[in-house]
């Protein structure tokens, strides 16, 4: 019996053909996946995972267009200000905004930096990718091991992944933590985001807990 995953890694995906499907519009779909975000959170919190790592935006997506840039910062807002406050206790739970800010815009960042603040919590831990870059993580981590005299790997500002869960069939990462994520499981879920039950993670972490982690050894 191997031990629960300490830190997964959440792709949230398949928002853009939800809506599509259900002939919603790109904002009701966004905001219904801030919803099921927190609750898949809520399921993991339950499975005892102590760190989670969403990927919101890759820095790629940013050329995406006006439109649905403007429905995923208004889920994300939302997310932010009323649903992670209201699902998560601040002094057991925090909350970390990491990429490259500068490319945000600025009610999605000072939400950010506000949670950042107010949840300082160490029972549970939130990260959020935001215009995140493979590179530019490695770049920056890279110049912290040269200054402080240590391993790239520890100067990384998130630590290894032990379960990668993307919410569409494809098998693809698209990027998320590749140094973090190399012994990770991976697991992508045919079903989409906003029609994922909570519960379907809980056959997703009990069968992670079968499977030996050997980590190349």
């Amino acid at each position: 019996m191997s031990s629960r995953p300490a830190h997964v890694g959440l792709i949230p995906d398949g928002l853009r053909r939800w809506a599509k499907a259900n002939d919603t519009t790109l904002a009701e779909a966004y905001l219904r996946g801030a919803a099921k975000v927190v609750e898949l959170l809520l399921a993991l919190q339950r499975n005892d995972v102590r760190t989670v790592t969403v990927y919101n935006l890759s820095k790629a997506n940013l050329g995406r267009t006006g439109d649905e840039l403007k429905a995923v910062y208004a889920a994300s807002l939302e997310f932010f200000t009323t649903m992670i406050p209201d699902a998560f206790e601040p002094a057991g739970c925090g909350f970390r905004l990491h990429g490259d800010v500068a490319a945000l815009p600025h009610e999605y960042v000072a939400a950010g930096r506000r949670l950042e603040n107010t949840m300082t919590g160490s029972d549970f831990q939130i990260n959020i990718l935001a215009a995140y870059d493979a590179y530019d993580e490695l770049r920056a981590a890279a110049q912290r091991a040269h200054r402080d005299g240590c391993e790239i790997a520890d100067a990384l500002d998130i630590g290894d992944v032990d379960l990668v869960i993307r919410t569409t069939a494809e098998p693809l990462l698209s990027g998320f933590l590749p140094l973090q994520s190399q012994y990770a499981q991976l697991v992508f879920l045919p079903t989409p985001l906003n029609d994922l039950a909570a519960e379907q993670l809980n056959d997703v972490v009990a069968e992670f807990r079968r499977l030996p982690q050997l980590r190349g050894r």
